[in-house]
């Protein structure tokens, strides 16, 4: 039936009063929950009906609901525009109310998408409102969801006091109060007991059944399964995510489908199925990839890397770790042109001159920001913020210091008046006697305005002169700790020779800088051991097989544009397996690494060799016809040969290697031809008397 004839009569009192817009809302309301496309029918009606009568009112109610149908389906960015434009309007005719809603659509959002800063501030923004025109209705709606959003950003105990003060101080809904129960059974199983959060879990599910609610099977069987998963009664757990996946695919949920395969991927990594976690992980990838979902992609790309570095697949674990960066910065620059959007919807000339100034900050920090994250370079880091870090806060030394867990070591990084310092000391040594350790180990902030007056507030030594420059008195400093996922990785700190030069505003700068650079520090700690990793063999230290092929065809492609010449040796160690069932395996590599130092010490400078195997070496020649590439194979073999090899414990053997050479020729269509005739001739040396050129 057509929308205008369907609703005649309540448009018509929608038309004399857009108070009569409640009819609508109740409407709205009832299929958001139950039918989506009858939703959008009223949405789409709505909308036609206020631009026909110029009902502004009715138009920014329409785009709320078309913000939660767009959310409803996963079409987030559509989700921000349509709440987006419902504030805007809302705002223009002074309705406080629909603002405190449209505030609550862009918490919801954000959140969702991962913009968590942005669903925070929209929360906070909605919260002061509602408080002033004493909506608690929606303010109820807003705590509930702002403690959400705190649970997403892990701040699991603020996310508690929200919801105790909820129930203590706020009359709630029935759906309200089992929102809430699940919110406190996901702190729960986070930070205190799985069996309290499986009480709340079974509190939840009887507040559903008495009152015949609407039911969010899935998040329930998700939660049941992290809980059990805590408890390590993985059988449980498992059946759980199973379920939890089911019952989303049959509501057609495709985020909280997604949630739950993520959550099971890590129950199939706890209990050493890695490989299963990887299948369910790039799954839910492609689904995430599909639809948008920034948030869990970026999630799913980190757990992805961590699997594939456990697994020794540096390949892989780089290709997951450079595509968790590159979401990273899509997921950074949204947040910034979000906050910059912000300043076409104020209308005041103050509130725009506000913003202008926010917007400058802004930008500044987002331009810092993007280099920062963009690199993955330690030292490029800190020179990138020490050269536009006086844009933002005045100071003399900027620095940072990384702490190494694994090594127990801090690593000081300080720059200012034309110098750099830099040292690394062990982090037991250092613990509270330093402010970089103090702030490290109790991850809290340090504002001081005078050294000399308040050191002992942090330390109970005078600081050591790598905080307080030698020859200097540097009387304020901040310090700030670098964090990822509760994880401390290192501090940040700005120090003036003026007292009392930084305030907290200083500080919440210096906070988001830290935040840029303990995920920048982080990728770039990780890119170098992985990037070492995949480049060379740990063994050898000479090139890792991907990394050699891949040099051998470039050395291909440049001989065959230029007609140059150029050979591949391949070499394998007679015998080895002789060697490994004698001496066991730990001999085994003490011998191939040996082999790899006498190697090197005979092949030229231009040359370039890699491990091509367990026991097979592949070496290239540029600029080396046959003779030459057997002339640098026979030394080879003759040094090898003349060499006896300690390998500890008193074993001492002599070795032999086999050596087939093949000069790269006209017949050769690609480098792995080369390859397959140095091989060959490899093989025809080892069939013959082995310890041999062919």
């Amino acid at each position: 039936m057509d929308f205008q004839l369907k609703y005649a009569d309540e448009l018509a009192r929608l038309k004399e009063n857009e108070d009569n817009i409640e009819l609508f809302r109740s409407e709205a309301l009832k299929y958001l929950s139950s039918n989506l496309e009858e939703l959008k029918k009223i949405i789409d009606g709505l909308l036609n009906f206020s631009e026909d009568n110029n009902l502004q009112k009715t138009k920014a109610w329409a785009y709320y609901y078309l913000g939660w149908y767009n959310l409803n389906t996963t079409r987030y960015h559509n989700a921000v525009t349509s709440f987006f434009k419902s504030y805007e309007i809302f705002d223009n005719i002074k309705d406080k109310n629909g603002v405190v809603y449209a505030c609550n659509g862009l918490t919801n959002v954000y959140c969702q998408i991962g913009q968590l800063n942005l669903a925070n501030e929209w929360g906070l923004k909605g919260i002061t409102l509602a408080e002033e025109i004493n909506n608690k209705r929606a303010l109820v709606t807003l705590l509930l969801n702002t403690g959400i959003n705190y649970i997403q950003m892990q701040h699991f105990e603020t996310a508690k006091e929200i919801f105790s003060s909820m129930e203590m101080n706020y009359e709630i809904t029935d759906q309200q109060r089992v929102s809430c129960l699940l919110a406190m059974a996901e702190i729960e199983i986070h930070i205190g007991d799985s069996m309290k959060a499986l009480s709340y879990i079974e509190e939840a599910t009887k507040v559903e059944d008495a009152y015949h609610l609407i039911s969010d099977i899935s998040e329930i069987h998700k939660l049941k399964g992290m809980a059990y998963k805590k408890l390590r009664e993985y059988d449980v757990a498992e059946r759980e995510f199973i379920m939890s996946c089911n019952a989303a695919e049959q509501q057609n949920l495709i985020y909280e489908k997604c949630c739950a395969m993520v959550e099971w991927a890590n129950l199939c990594v706890k209990v050493g199925r890695k490989q299963e976690a990887v299948e369910k992980l790039n799954e839910a990838a492609t689904i995430c990839s599909s639809r948008e979902i920034n948030v869990l992609l970026k999630d799913i790309y980190f757990k992805l890397y961590k699997i594939y570095k456990d697994l020794d697949s540096t390949v892989k674990a780089l290709e997951f770790l450079e595509k968790y960066k590159l979401i990273d910065d899509e997921m950074y620059s949204y947040e910034q042109s979000q906050l910059i959007a912000k300043v076409s919807i104020k209308n005041a000339r103050r509130e725009v001159e506000q913003y202008k100034l926010l917007y400058d900050r802004t930008e500044l920090l987002s331009t810092i920001g993007q280099k920062i994250i963009s690199n993955l370079n330690i030292n490029s880091i800190i020179d990138i913020i020490n050269d536009e870090i006086n844009k933002l806060i005045e100071t003399d030394y900027f620095g940072i210091a990384v702490y190494d867990k694994e090594k127990d070591q801090i690593s000081y990084h300080f720059v200012g008046m034309n110098e750099k310092l830099f040292e690394s000391v062990q982090f037991s040594k250092v613990d509270y006697s330093t402010f970089a350790g103090y702030c490290i180990k109790t991850k809290n902030d340090i504002i001081i305005g005078n050294v000399i007056k308040e050191y002992k507030k942090f330390t109970g030594v005078y600081p050591r002169s790598l905080d307080g420059i030698d020859g200097y008195m540097l009387n304020s400093m901040i310090y700030t700790p670098m964090i990822i996922n509760d994880r401390v990785v290192g501090a940040m700190t700005v120090q003036n020779f003026k007292e009392n030069s930084y305030d907290k505003n200083d500080l919440n700068i210096l906070k988001i800088l830290a935040n840029y650079a303990a995920i920048a520090t982080e990728n770039a700690i990780s890119y170098k051991k992985i990037e070492e990793i995949a480049t060379y063999d740990q063994l050898t230290r000479f090139l890792s097989k991907h990394q050699i092929v891949k040099l051998g065809k470039l050395v291909y492609d440049k001989c065959k544009d230029k007609n140059m010449k150029f050979s591949a040796v391949m070499i394998d160690v007679d015998n080895f397996k002789v060697i490994n069932d004698t001496y066991g395996h730990v001999c085994g590599d003490k011998v191939i690494s040996l082999l790899s130092e006498t190697i090197s010490k005979s092949i030229r400078n231009t040359d370039y060799i890699g491990r091509y195997g367990g026991d097979e070496f592949l070496l290239i020649c540029p600029d080396a016809g046959g003779d030459e590439a057997f002339e640098v194979a026979e030394r080879i073999r003759k040094t090898v040969e003349s060499n006896v090899f300690s390998i500890g414990e008193g074993i001492e053997m002599s070795l032999t290697i086999s050596l087939g050479v093949h000069q790269c020729t006209l017949g050769d269509l690609s480098f792995d031809d080369v390859i397959k005739k140095a091989d060959n001739n490899l093989y025809i040396a080892k069939r013959s008397n082995k310890n041999m050129v062919v």
